[in-house]
């Protein structure tokens, strides 16, 4: 039998993930199954508004027909990149 202590239920916090950033581009390369290019999430993170990129991480998880929604979540930001410049 396992004595069920206090902190038994509480969920570890991961390390490498320190920053505002890193937690950012960990739920968006969960969230679009892209866990590679953790990289380029992270960069898109300290680059971009957070509000925006789940914004468009929700626009790319709502498109049923996105073979690739790492590659649809790029091409949408490069989209709202060159419509504003």
């Amino acid at each position: 039998m396992v004595k069920i202590t206090k902190n038994y239920f509480k969920t570890k916090k991961d390390p490498h993930l320190h920053s505002q950033a890193h937690v950012l581009a960990d739920e968006l390369s969960n969230k679009l199954n892209d866990k590679k290019h953790f990289g380029f999430y992270l960069k898109m993170a300290t680059t971009h508004d957070h509000n925006f990129l789940r914004r468009i991480a929700g626009e790319v998880l709502e498109s049923k027909s996105a073979k690739k929604p790492g590659a649809l979540f790029a091409y949408l930001i490069k989209k709202h990149r060159e419509e504003n410049a």
